[in-house]
């Protein structure tokens, strides 16, 4: 018969450490460890305790092959008390030093005389062989950061029943202190995410709270934020449908959408109610001082760094394509795709709800006069859009957001 191959156990170590460090997720390393362990050793199962530190307790956490393919009931999750746990946790109590534990070198020593002198250590590693069969374990590796157990790796018998040799055993040794790492990692990783979503929630608070101060100055715009909002959103998803858009693109307009289109009247915060509220038509002078709210709203954003996208949609959603518009008379696709759409969301919602100088039009006449600026007030890809929205109802009034 032609003789086995040895993996070559540093190749492994670097191949695993590569992988690992490019995981985020805690799930996806430890099958990928656990893999490399199954792999490398011809081992039937593995599997680990790993430790909850929102919980403080330990999690069984996976268990592959099909010697260990089911958690024993109840056994999902320990407490530090567990035999296990404390085994390796507490120094005191490592009879056999804290590189591994092997079921043979417990039992062996059970039905020593030494074994059986001590009958408080004798009941300490009865419990501590009990967990190593509930868990059909041959060896446990732990897996330390500084000195605290972060998980404690399980490994079944070996398919050609031979014992671990001292190479293997190294091979795990370096192997869990990588995954430890990994891990540790991993957890920086999503508790970063964690804060960012906070932060994010957070933030996104306080957008809706300042739109609400916008609404509260002008009577006859209530709910004119939440609806450009959702047209605007609609229309947004109408662009993707065309396939106008690669997703990664499309993802980022939407979340830098959200906050424009909330705050794209923010700067009529420096426009005076009185004009603002006005029943009957602007003079020059009124008109001039309403227009400036975009570059007021500009203003006021400029200086949050996160407003670095959406601020175009707030700066520019008065600008037309034909460059008849403000600020700055921006022509064509030189106007943020952003601006684009929140101006037809905003146009559209200005003709249908009733204003001081006018009533509302219906939505049939709204959407012709849409029609009839193609490439005038909106682009033509705007109005394309728009009208396949429109006709799949996107610009139904609902009642919430």
């Amino acid at each position: 018969m032609p003789k086995k191959t040895q993996p070559d156990y540093r190749k492994e170590l670097e191949k695993s450490a590569k992988q690992m460090i490019l995981i985020h997720r805690v799930d996806t390393l430890i099958r990928i460890i656990l893999r490399a362990m199954m792999r490398n050793l011809k081992i039937k199962h593995a599997g680990l305790l790993l430790y909850d530190k929102d919980k403080n307790e330990y999690v069984a956490k996976v268990s592959r092959g099909k010697a260990g393919g089911k958690i024993p009931a109840g056994f999902a999750k320990v407490g530090k008390n567990n035999a296990l746990i404390r085994y390796f946790a507490d120094a005191q109590l490592r009879v056999f030093g804290s590189d591994y534990l092997s079921f043979e070198r417990v039992s062996a020593f059970l039905n020593s005389k030494k074994g059986k002198k001590d009958k408080k250590v004798k009941a300490f590693l009865e419990d501590v062989k009990f967990q190593l069969s509930l868990y059909n374990a041959k060896f446990c590796i732990p897996g330390f950061f500084r000195d605290k157990l972060i998980c404690i790796f399980f490994l079944g018998q070996k398919s050609d029943r031979r014992k671990f040799t001292a190479e293997e055993l190294g091979f795990l040794s370096v192997l869990s202190s990588d995954a430890v790492m990994a891990i540790q990692n991993a957890w920086f990783y999503q508790d970063l995410n964690k804060q960012l979503q906070l932060n994010r929630n957070l933030f996104l608070q306080t957008v809706m709270a300042l739109a609400t101060a916008i609404e509260a100055k002008d009577k006859y715009t209530s709910g004119h934020t939440e609806r450009v909002s959702r047209y605007s959103l609609s229309l947004a998803e109408e662009i993707r449908t065309m396939q106008k858009i690669n997703r990664r693109d499309w993802v980022k307009l939407l979340r830098d959408l959200k906050i424009a289109a909330s705050l794209h009247d923010i700067g009529k915060i420096g426009v005076k109610e009185a004009v603002l509220n006005k029943p009957g038509i602007l003079t020059d002078a009124e008109r001039k001082d309403i227009e400036k709210h975009t570059l007021v709203g500009f203003s006021i954003l400029k200086s949050v760094d996160r407003f670095r996208e959406p601020i175009l949609g707030v700066k520019y959603h008065h600008e037309r394509y034909d460059g008849k518009g403000y600020p700055e008379g921006l022509k064509g696709n030189k106007i943020p795709l952003i601006a684009q759409i929140i101006s037809a969301a905003d146009t559209y919602d200005a003709m249908t709800t009733d204003r001081p100088y006018r009533k509302a039009l219906s939505k049939e006449k709204a959407l012709e006069a849409i029609k009839e600026n193609r490439g005038k007030q909106f682009s033509p890809l705007i109005v394309d859009v728009f009208v396949r929205a429109y006709k799949k109802g996107k610009f139904e009034i609902k009642d919430s957001f």
